[in-house]
């Protein structure tokens, strides 16, 4: 509402049809008021004399008007309404930022006030990895992928949310559940979680960060940091003034690096970009396409001229888009993806057309005519739309909570579209599944015009999410399709909606194998039992063990026997390559993807289709094997170890969860019951397992003898593994069951779509049987060792920098494991901490500790067919034994030359392990992509099938302006509770971290990944 002095308030709404606006809402003031207005005491214009004299002298205070209304502003307010709005439609204004969305206003409304809202960084990752390691039951066998994480003294490049302007800062380490940085600004900042954009590791030493370090308390809550950052009490420009002009000098070199390329870097785009293909370019592949070799110190750029690089790209919105920011710009993993210019030109023309329509639209104040509308392809698209999702709808309803209303099956149409219409839905796609646009993107706009045209959204925010929405309402993607599949991309691998990962098959396989490369070296394991203990619904089998006596009663040799493909695959093949792209099998629920597909064969001539290379080299019998053998005694240690090739003759196929029964593994760690189950499981749930399977008690004698004696050295191995300070115990996570009737059918115009999938979700406790964890973590241990005897590079997993650390043995002994034990999960900080003092894990071609199995060195070596890693593994380990049984003797570095004998040499191997580096990040990434399902289920059992809890505990993790964030006690969601939410239970400067609500679901969003709950009840947190 706006008002005149002395007149009546005017509603926004009436103002807004006034054609003058607000002028016309009163009656013109008289001409001699107008004139009146210049009458000023230096003015020279004459007035009567009878203006002036005692007469006119005034003997009392003027009358106050009777139109003057001297109450408080509130009360008129509401008088107001009450008259004049009597419905009392309360239109809320949208914040120009807000904690629980990416796209912000920074283009007209840039936050740039210093507000301390600013300083809670995203925590999303900003390329398309994580950003946190997971320690999971996985991680036996280590599945934690190669990650540096950032250490005290880094430089950080980092955005703010609705800020055009970087912030550079050094990080100052993490503690009080915070992170905590030391700004160019000067200023000191705390976060929940950030993503570096830029870093440089070790910028700033131990000694520069003490001063800063010494004013902060290392101890505090996060809301006694909050306190202490209002009044300004922690580390000012004065005591980091020598941070501040080391910064300042870096981005000073950076700026004139900047200055002397300008012509090449501010043409970045023409210069790299490809017409049609989209290219993967690490940042020192476009240092040296871009900038001269004269600003290289030696042979590589130093940090501030990629800075300069890093800034150029960035600049340019859409075209380049960093996969996998590193924690050190001077790794290789530092990938951007290049987007090909057709591509941008699409973008623009699709923005182009919008604005035409806009245009038009505002011409005909929104009055179009069926001539303008048949005469832009926009409108056309518009229409056609509309059309094919009110037709859908009749049979499938729209939700706003970024999915359609589940059916027992349905039959959609998807119409035909022309090449221009295919555009605005590519543009969507972009827009709403791949997350191309940064958060201040002009084009977020276009994506909005476009469904508000679209007139089929009311009372609907206009976002990505509900661009999502319409996606699945057009039959572009199914309904129950993962966002997150669409925001990791691969390089050179497409995306198939609502299936897999498809890759391009090698013309001719056959030119990628090779003859045995140990034929007649092979050892005959005769009828030696071979037990491959994996579950029934395992297809491939890629590893199993088996037990050989000596002549010592109290020492065995252990021999883990692996899948042999790098037998019969070259190394640096098309095939090699193309497994590669997807360095690991991925076991997204719904969407598993192997590294080797099952139906890739060699073709033969002929109507006949030869055996898959699963088939040919999936553990069985008289199927080759490499094997890794060790000398163990019954203490757990390893007397000789040695590395051979067989074949396998007495395969036992045997269900893990047998064996742990059967050798009396100790029962795993307590699991929550809860669950939740949404959907009809398909009959074809449980298939019969693809091989025979057979009982550990129906072993013959000696064989379940062997298994035991097996798992009594296992257990013996471990123990050595614990004195070192290996993580001991594996506490139970989510576990997630889907299942799909069958997959959509595709006809002419429509799409029969099956009913939407059964999910399952709840806890898993059982993490293996101990003897299959300890005899492969074994193998990869025998693996490093032998390697590095022979100086054979290898993809070493270790730690970055826990080498002698015995504050690291202390910290995860005392304060860490003592919790795992009693089933307490270790909190933020204390993982935080572990992994500063770790280092984070690596790969590298040199072996090193790795603290958290307890090894001084180690390889994954055991799953050949499902990790492009073992298979560089093998393929060195192959050409190595190949040597020796040349030259009839072991490999000597010192006289053999290894770049003659080895696919991978010192040199070459580190290009090839900075790209498997981030593959693997990313595939993580997708495999723990199954927070979509749990919110999925959670909305089907909510507003459709009322199997969803009612009320449900909320802790408090970040107070924020317009609320705060935290987890809810099912499956430790994490969930939002809005001002709206809090409903005036309690103020809001009045929660604290740590407190607890009763709450209920109040809104879920599965594109969007998010929850928001109602509060019922207040606890406040007596133990802070």
């Amino acid at each position: 509402m706006l008002r005149s002095a002395g007149r009546p308030y005017v509603c926004w709404r009436c103002l807004s049809q006034c054609p003058n606006g607000l002028r016309s809402s009163f009656s013109s003031p008289p001409p001699h008021s107008l004139k009146g207005r210049h009458n000023y005491s230096t003015s020279p214009e004459n007035l009567p004399q009878g203006s002036f004299g005692k007469t006119h002298i005034p003997t009392s205070l003027p009358k106050t008007s009777p139109t003057v209304d001297k109450r408080p502003i509130r009360e008129r307010l509401q008088e107001w309404v009450t008259i004049n709005d009597p419905e009392r439609e309360v239109i809320p204004i949208v914040p120009d930022l807000t904690f629980w969305n990416s796209v912000t206003n920074s283009s007209t409304r840039p936050q740039s006030t210093g507000s301390t809202e600013l300083d809670n960084f995203k925590s999303d990752p900003v390329g398309m990895v994580d950003t946190v390691e997971h320690i999971t039951a996985e991680d036996t066998e280590v599945a934690i992928v190669g990650n540096k994480a950032h250490a005290p003294g880094d430089l950080v490049e980092m955005k703010q949310p609705g800020s055009r302007t970087p912030l550079f800062a050094v990080y100052l380490g993490y503690f009080g559940e915070r992170y905590h940085f030391y700004t160019n600004t000067g200023r000191w900042v705390i976060s929940l979680g950030f993503s570096a954009l830029f870093s440089v590791s070790k910028f700033v030493t131990t000694d520069e960060l003490r001063p800063v370090l010494a004013l902060i308390p290392p101890k505090a809550t996060a809301d006694d940091y909050e306190d202490l950052r209002k009044r300004d009490k922690g580390p000012g420009r004065d005591v980091g003034a020598h941070l501040i002009n080391k910064m300042k000098k870096f981005v000073s070199l950076a700026d004139e690096a900047f200055q002397t390329s300008l012509n090449s870097l501010d043409r970045a785009r023409s210069l790299v970009s490809d017409g049609k293909r989209t290219k993967y370019l690490s940042l020192f592949e476009l240092a040296d396409l871009l900038l001269p070799a004269s600003l290289k110190n030696g042979s590589t750029f130093p940090p501030h001229v990629l800075y300069a690089v890093h800034t150029a790209l960035l600049r340019n919105d859409f075209v380049f888009r960093p996969l996998s920011p590193s924690a050190d710009c001077h790794r290789k993993d530092h990938i951007f993806e290049i987007l090909p210019y057709q591509d941008f030109m699409m973008i623009n023309r699709v923005a182009l057309m919008i604005r035409e329509y806009i245009h038009i639209m505002a011409k005909t104040s929104g009055n179009m005519l069926s001539s303008d509308l048949s005469n832009t392809a926009f409108s056309t698209f518009i229409l056609k739309a509309r059309q094919v999702v009110l037709a859908n709808r009749e049979k499938r309803a729209w939700t706003s909570y970024g999915i359609l209303a589940p059916t027992a099956g349905v039959t959609i149409e998807i119409g035909e579209w022309s090449r221009k219409h295919l555009e605005f839905i590519r543009f969507l796609e972009w827009w709403a599944s791949y997350d191309l646009f940064e958060d201040s993107s002009h084009f977020h706009a276009d994506g909005a015009l476009i469904l508000r045209a679209l007139d089929l959204y009311e009372g609907a925010d206009l976002n990505q999410s509900c661009a999502w929405t319409f996606l699945q309402e057009l039959g572009m993607i199914p309904p129950w399709e993962i966002p997150s599949r669409y925001r990791v991309r691969f390089p050179e691998v497409k995306i198939q909606s609502g299936d897999g990962l498809v890759r391009e098959i090698p013309d001719r396989i056959e030119d990628s194998t090779r003859p045995d490369v140990a034929d007649g070296a092979r050892r005959d394991w005769a009828d030696a039992p071979v037990f491959c203990i994996d579950a029934p619904s395992t297809v491939l089998i890629d590893d199993g063990i088996s037990l050989e006596r000596t002549d010592k009663p109290d020492e065995f040799w252990i021999h883990v026997h692996t899948a042999d493909p790098a037998s019969g695959i070259r190394p640096n093949s098309e095939l090699a390559r193309f497994l590669e792209l997807i360095p690991e099998n991925i076991y997204l629920p719904g969407h598993f993807q192997a590294m080797l597909p099952n139906d890739l064969s060699l073709d033969n001539s002929g109507d006949y289709k030869s055996t898959s290379l699963v088939e040919q080299y999936s553990l069985a019998s008289d199927r080759p094997a490499l094997t890794f053998s060790a000398k163990i005694n019954e203490k757990g240690d390893m007397l000789e170890y040695k590395i051979e090739p067989g074949t396998l003759h007495n395969v036992k196929y045997l269900d893990p969860r047998d064996v742990a029964e059967f050798c009396n593994d100790p029962p795993p760690p307590p699991a929550s019951d809860q669950t939740l189950v949404v959907g009809q499981p398909p009959k074809n749930l449980d298939l019969a397992p693809s091989r025979p399977m057979m009982l550990a008690q129906d072993l013959d004698e000696k064989s379940k003898e062997d298994l035991l004696i097996l798992h009594r050295l296992s257990q013996a191995l471990r123990g050595k593994r614990l004195e070192k300070g290996a993580w001991p115990i594996f506490l139970p996570g989510a576990s997630i069951t889907v299942a799909f009737e069958d997959v959509p059918i595709q006809q002419e115009g429509s799409k029969v779509l099956p009913a939407d999938p059964y999910i399952k979700v709840g806890y898993d406790a059982f993490n293996g049987a101990s003897v299959v964890t300890n005899t492969m973590v074994l193998a990869g241990e025998i693996a490093a060792r032998w390697s590095s005897d022979r100086q054979i590079p290898l993809p070493y997993r270790r730690d970055a920098e826990s080498e002698n650390n015995t504050k690291l043995f202390e910290y995860a002994t005392q304060e860490i494991y003592p919790l795992l034990e009693k089933g307490i999960s270790p909190s933020g900080a204390q993982r935080q901490e572990l992994t500063r003092l770790t280092g984070g894990i690596e790969i590298s071609t040199e072996p090193g500790r790795y603290f958290m199995l307890g090894l001084d060195m180690y390889a994954k070596a055991t799953s050949p067919l499902r990790r492009f890693s073992d298979l560089i593994v093998h393929w060195q380990i192959h050409a190595a034994l190949a040597h020796e049984r040349t030259v009839n003797r072991r490999i000597d570095p010192q006289t053999d030359n290894l770049n003659d004998i080895l696919p991978f040499t010192a040199e070459t191997l580190p290009n090839t392990l900075s790209l498997l580096r981030m593959r693997e990040r990313m595939a993580r990434t997708l495999s723990r992509g199954t927070q979509e399902w749990m919110l999925m289920a959670l909305v089907r059992a909510w507003q459709f099938e009322g199997t969803a809890p009612k009320r449900m505990s909320f802790t408090v993790d970040a107070r924020w302006k317009q609320g705060v964030s935290g987890r809810i006690d099912l499956f430790d969601l994490s969930a939002i509770l809005s001002v709206d939410g809090i409903d005036g239970l309690v103020l809001l400067k009045d929660i604290k971290v740590g407190d607890k609500f009763d709450v209920e679901l109040a809104d879920i969003n599965v594109h969007a990944r998010s929850i928001f709950v109602k509060a019922l009840k207040y606890y406040a947190n007596t133990q802070a």
